[in-house]
């Protein structure tokens, strides 16, 4: 079997939740003896964590990198509005990619051509030009939730405004989009059942973020118990959102309480306006070298997202390194964990603020919800069993006997 896999962003280093669900389809599908092609934009940004791929990786993966300007611009974001096409689409689109693309279609055989989200399907034309090869799209969001949901939680009525029309457009796109594969890899079984609401019906699977680690291996190192802290992509718009929100509304509540504990941010990119949080309760880290090594050093874990969509790629490896979380159910939407056992939910100020409150005064509570998230990770989130999954659903398209 030889897959082709097109990526939206490079998928390693796998250092935010995007390149992480990319680089475990690759490693495992190449872990289970399948030949892989990667071939994959690098979106404004990601050029110098893309001279540091490994050349193993690259003799492995054939990976070729194509940079595309996605950087959004005044001008065309405003002719934009008086087209009916999706501005946030048309920014992925690389002339040098779709050459290349159907040069590498004539020049070599796929059995499966996998989109890596929604940024890909500019480049279903070339696809179906030069192969008759299975298409397949994997979800990693429902894109347009995105936007609707920021659109919602915008107080200004001229962006609020720009907002819907850039979600309204994209959910055209992506309706109209989903019906010309062959075949749908869900990350999360929220995405799967709508896209099945809303016509599809064309063969589907779920196959979420997995992990790999044993759970038999304890953290021993140090932790500073009285932090709460975050980790992600803070380029990504619902992140910002979230984290403003929590740092403004949340954390002062917090705080007016136990004046003792510290709020922690990593995460690559964080725009210059969020270090004016710095000071004696909060820390504004910036990209760490180490992501699983910041959460480990770190005690409760926070994801007030208020907008997004998919599956936070961050929760399922904060669980599997023993973390308590408390996330709005936004933001833990897509995973099937359960508020009071292995995660505790909420969606308001005064409700985050409290559960934080409520850990820290109860150690007891907290351990407990830490050791039911490592359990429920590793019973659900196997990558090898997921993995496995994924290529019992390619053979209904390449066939048994091939």
């Amino acid at each position: 079997m030889h897959i082709l896999q097109l990526c939206h962003k490079p998928p390693y280093p796998p250092s935010d939740g995007g390149s992480i669900a990319m680089n475990q389809i690759t490693r495992g599908l190449i872990d289970h003896g399948i030949g892989v092609k990667v071939m994959a934009l690098a979106p404004t940004g990601t050029g110098e964590a893309t001279e540091k791929i490994p050349e193993k990786y690259k003799r492995e993966t054939g990976l070729e990198v194509f940079p595309v300007d996605t950087r959004v611009k005044l001008i065309p974001a405003f002719c934009n509005l008086f087209t009916r096409r999706s501005y946030n689409i048309s920014r992925f689109y690389s002339p040098a990619f779709a050459k290349r693309l159907g040069q590498l279609l004539e020049e070599e055989s796929f059995d499966i051509i996998q989109l890596e989200g929604l940024f890909l399907t500019p480049y279903v034309p070339v696809i179906r030009k030069h192969t008759g090869a299975s298409l397949l799209f994997r979800s990693h969001n429902i894109e347009h939730f995105i936007w609707e949901r920021m659109a919602r939680s915008t107080k200004n009525p001229l962006k609020k405004t720009y907002l819907k029309i850039l979600a309204a457009r994209l959910k055209s796109y992506e309706m109209k989009t989903v019906h010309q594969v062959d075949g749908l890899v869900a990350i999360s079984p929220v995405d799967l059942r709508f896209f099945k609401r809303n016509g599809f019906a064309q063969p589907a699977v779920t196959v979420p973020v997995g992990v790999t680690a044993d759970p038999h291996q304890p953290y021993t190192g140090k932790v500073h118990n009285n932090t709460v802290f975050h980790i992600g992509s803070m380029d990504w718009r619902p992140n910002q959102d979230g984290l403003q929100w929590f740092l403004e509304e949340v954390w002062p509540l917090v705080i007016a309480k136990r004046p003792d504990l510290q709020f922690n941010l990593a995460g690559r990119n964080i725009p210059a306006s969020f270090y004016r949080y710095n000071g004696k309760h909060v820390k504004v880290v910036g990209e760490v070298p180490d992501a699983l090594g910041f959460m480990q050093t770190h005690k409760l874990m926070v994801v007030p997202l208020r907008s997004g969509g998919g599956m936070r790629v961050k929760i399922i490896e904060a669980m599997a390194a023993g973390k308590a979380i408390i996330s709005t159910s936004i933001g833990a939407e897509g995973i099937d964990c359960t508020h009071g056992e292995n995660i505790l939910l909420a969606d308001t100020a005064s409700e985050m603020a409290e559960a934080i409150i409520h850990c820290f005064s109860s150690p007891a509570v907290m351990k407990e919800i830490e050791d039911q998230a490592v359990n429920f990770v590793f019973e659900n989130h196997n990558m090898s069993s997921i993995t496995g999954k994924l290529i019992g659903f390619y053979k209904r398209f390449y066939g048994e006997g091939q």
